[in-house]
C-alpha cells in the first residue's frame, strides 16, 4: 500500500538512473561471455551484427535496382513478351545480378546467425533450421535463375530466329 493507505506505492528514485551496456553489467557481476554461453544465454558481437545489417541492406537495394532492369511485357501475350525477352541484351546479366543480390541477403542472414551466437534451447534449434533453410532457398533460387536467365533466353532467342511458320507451333494452346 502507498503512504496514504490507497493503492500500490509509487516510490520513484530521486537520483538519476545509470544506464550501462549489458556487457559491462554482466562483467561487473563476475560473469564472462563463456560462462553466459554455458548457462544457455547468448552474447551479441556488435561488429558481426553491423556486418549482417550492411549485407542485408546492400543486398536488398542491389536486388531491387537490378530487378528494375528486368525486361517485361504482357505476360500472357507470348509472341510479344518472347520478342521483348529475345531483344534484351542484358537478360542473363540481370538474372545473374538478381542471384548475387539474393546471395548477399542470405549471407546477411547467416552472418546474423553467427552474430547472435545462440547456442542453447529452442531458439538455437530454430536458428539452425533457419540457416539450413536459407542455404536450401539459395540453391533453389540458383536453379530458378539458371532456368529463367539462361535456358529461357536460349529458347526465346531460338524462337525469335525461327521462320514465321515455325513460331506458331510452340505457342499453340493444348
Amino acid at each position: 500500500m502507498g503512504t496514504d493507505g490507497h493503492g500500490p506505492s509509487l516510490d520513484f528514485p530521486t537520483e538519476p538512473m545509470l544506464c550501462i551496456p549489458a556487457a559491462t553489467a554482466v562483467h561487473s557481476l563476475g560473469y564472462e561471455s563463456s560462462k553466459i554461453a554455458e548457462r544457455g544465454g547468448f552474447m551479441i558481437d556488435r561488429k558481426t551484427l553491423r556486418l549482417s545489417a550492411v549485407l542485408l541492406v546492400v543486398g536488398f537495394i542491389f536486388y531491387v535496382v537490378v530487378g528494375l532492369l528486368h525486361a517485361g511485357g504482357p505476360a500472357n501475350n507470348h509472341p510479344v513478351v518472347f520478342g521483348i525477352y529475345a531483344s534484351s541484351a542484358s537478360w542473363t546479366a540481370v538474372h545473374l545480378g538478381q542471384f548475387v543480390g539474393m546471395a548477399v541477403i542470405i549471407a546477411g542472414l547467416l552472418v546474423l546467425y553467427f552474430a547472435l551466437d545462440i547456442r542453447a534451447g529452442g531458439a538455437a534449434w530454430v536458428a539452425r533450421l533457419g540457416t539450413v533453410s536459407a542455404a536450401v532457398a539459395l540453391g533453389l533460387y540458383a536453379v530458378l535463375q539458371a532456368v529463367d536467365g539462361v535456358a529461357l533466353k536460349q529458347v526465346v532467342d531460338a524462337w525469335a530466329s525461327a521462320p514465321e511458320a515455325e513460331k506458331a507451333a510452340p505457342l499453340r494452346q493444348r
